[in-house]
């Protein structure tokens, strides 16, 4: 199990998108909203999307979240340095992927993908088919370079799905459920910070995204579930850094709610 790493700069922040159809309430610009719900939809079952950050910049990691896919569904994904059409994919190229990949889960409704080493690219083209649709759907894209903890979260730290849906027991004995949608929420004790993230990364999240700007986590960078292993949301406490008991090593409690 590799460390937990984190994203809080998001390069498709004040980036540019164009897809090769949209529906008019649905458009194309709804990737750049933080709220993977507002999502872009296209008019066929197979359509793709182009990000142009307006300059080549490193990069590691790729999310694309909120998709609808069915299990049918497969993804592909392409990085470009110049070509404004996405196609070349001069920097990277996946191939057609589909669900059960470690970078795509259609149950997870995201894309997770990490290139084998950081590179700096310009434009971010993904082609999404789904056959047994009317229309493809992707909720909002991350592209941005990500930072591993030292140390790894602690035994202890948890994970779990919060169900919204409302549960009322009547007079009679029988229970009214009003369904609503769940998301995931992470709590992970980072017990040993070293000093440079403390006042890097750490102070960068606090200081910058707050409770206000989303970030994506992921708890394991080598996962073979990335969508499962990644979570893109608020952080809901903002908690105190605490000082340990070693010089130069300080404290952690990390909570973020996934956004839907």
């Amino acid at each position: 199990m590799a460390n937990a790493a984190l994203v809080i700069d998001n390069q498709a922040d004040g980036a540019t998108v164009g897809a090769s159809s949209q529906v008019l309430v649905m458009p194309a610009s709804n990737l750049l909203t933080p709220h993977p719900s507002e999502r872009w939809r296209s008019l066929n079952s197979a359509a793709y999307f182009v990000l142009d950050k307006g300059a080549v910049i490193s990069a590691d990691t790729v999310g694309v979240f909120g998709l609808t896919c069915g299990t049918n569904a497969t993804i592909r994904l392409r990085l470009n340095s110049i070509d404004v059409t996405g196609a070349a994919g001069d920097i990277l190229d996946t191939g057609t992927l589909s669900s059960g990949d470690p970078s795509f889960d259609v149950e997870y409704g995201s894309l997770v993908h990490r290139p084998p080493a950081p590179d700096a690219w310009r434009y971010c083209r993904v082609d999404i088919d789904d056959p047994d649709a009317d229309f493809v759907e992707a909720g909002c894209i991350v592209d941005g370079l990500s930072e591993s903890f030292a140390y790894n979260f602690a035994p202890g730290s948890s994970v779990q799905h919060i169900d919204r849906s409302r549960v009322a027991p009547t007079s009679s004995g029988m229970t009214l459920i009003w369904d609503d949608n769940y998301f995931r929420r992470v709590d992970l004790n980072f017990q040993w910070v070293n000093e440079a993230q403390r006042y890097g990364l750490v102070e960068r999240m606090d200081r910058v995204c707050g409770r206000r700007r989303n970030v994506l986590l992921m708890t394991d960078t080598e996962s073979t579930n990335l969508p499962r292993a990644s979570i893109y949301g608020l952080v809901t406490d903002i908690t105190p850094v605490t000082f340990g008991a070693i010089f130069d090593l300080f404290g952690k409690q990390l909570r973020i709610d996934e956004r839907i």
